[in-house]
């Protein structure tokens, strides 16, 4: 959703080292601090505004309360031909880059890789972690289980999490596929950006209301359920990954989110999955490639001149705000300077 509200642009490194900067007054150490706060800025640079730096005010939270760990190190284990990733319960953007710096590490010299990952903060954009294995050659699938916050009408509250999930590919001499989605028409953040910013109405399709009703007020449908992409086929992918993201984890059910918290979609303890396949030694560089190659070009031939693929615009996207800046708007604006404030880090940046 474009959310028709006034934005100020920002510089992506003076973003990036105020970010660290924030993190850092959490206790997280300094490289940990940078490396999440470079994951959420480059979320943001791909106009991915709903999971970028938009995200920080509740992570803060989540660190300062102790449900994330702000010292965590991710532990990993080969077990019977499964990496199995231990978070830690550090932040998602940390855990989610050393699970797949350790995959593509270990697909060096195996087709395929398969990482089980528990005990992890909110992951945020998923593409964001498959595109790095992809600008890297390789092919990764991610997806993780939430807690519920989808249902269809006529539910009496959300049933199972929108479960996103996402992949990517490199593309010969353009930028890499990559396809990133939850389970439900929009993410919540989509509802919590409206609501930050004063939009009073939504979508019917987006969501029902606490009495299982499709509802177009941002505020009832963080107290209901978000609905999913195509009725029940949305309900039975999202299935999916609870299989690969939380059965194979050992998750128990937990309860939705509360309806009072604005950091939906933001929960301190999930599990993933995440599988990293080397083009190169599954079936050849080359003819991965030519076949990449041909399939792409039968889908832009026939999808018309103004065709592009997935991650195409979010590639466009991350070279224009890196080159003007990355805007924000004037609700997130706010609760940006009221956390440096907070923690003694002011938000003193100067639009560009």
């Amino acid at each position: 959703m474009n959310v028709p509200v006034t934005a100020e642009k920002f510089a992506a490194q003076s973003l990036k080292r105020w970010t660290t900067a924030v993190l850092t007054t959490q206790r997280m150490p300094a490289t940990a601090a940078a490396l999440c706060a470079g994951v959420l800025v480059r979320t943001s640079l791909r106009g991915i505004d709903t999971h970028g730096i938009s995200r920080l005010p509740i992570y803060v939270e989540k660190l300062a309360s102790g449900e994330v760990n702000p010292c965590a190190v991710p532990k990993f284990e080969h077990r019977a031909g499964l990496l199995h990733c231990d978070g830690d319960a550090g932040l998602g953007q940390l855990v989610g880059t050393s699970a797949v710096d350790q995959a593509m590490e270990r697909a060096e010299s195996s087709a395929l890789v398969a990482c089980s990952i528990a005990r992890t903060g909110h992951l945020a954009a998923l593409g964001t972690f498959v595109l790095a294995a992809a600008e890297r050659g390789f092919f990764a699938i991610l997806c993780q289980r939430t807690p519920p916050i989808m249902a269809m009408a006529g539910a009496t509250g959300p049933v199972i999490g929108n479960n996103p999930i996402a992949f990517a590919i490199p593309v010969p001499g353009q930028a890499p596929l990559v396809f990133d989605m939850a389970h439900s028409v929009v993410a919540r953040g989509h509802v919590v950006q409206a609501l930050r910013e004063g939009v009073d109405t939504i979508p019917g399709d987006w969501a029902i209301g606490p009495d299982g009703t499709p509802t177009t007020d941002p505020a009832l449908a963080l107290q209901g359920a978000m609905q999913p992409i195509a009725g029940h086929k949305g309900i039975g992918l999202a299935m999916l990954v609870e299989c690969l993201a939380g059965s194979l984890n050992g998750a128990l059910a937990d309860q939705g989110p509360s309806p009072t918290s604005t950091g939906h979609g933001s929960a301190a303890n999930v599990s993933g999955f995440l599988m990293v396949i080397n083009p190169a030694l599954a079936i050849g560089r080359d003819a991965f490639d030519a076949s990449v190659s041909a399939w792409m070009q039968t889908f832009l031939n026939g999808s018309g001149p103004r065709a592009r693929y997935p991650g195409q615009r979010q590639a466009t996207c991350e070279r224009e705000r890196g080159a003007q800046g990355i805007p924000i708007p004037a609700g997130l604006l706010a609760e940006l300077r009221s956390l440096g404030t907070r923690v003694k880090r002011p938000f003193d940046l100067h639009p560009v």
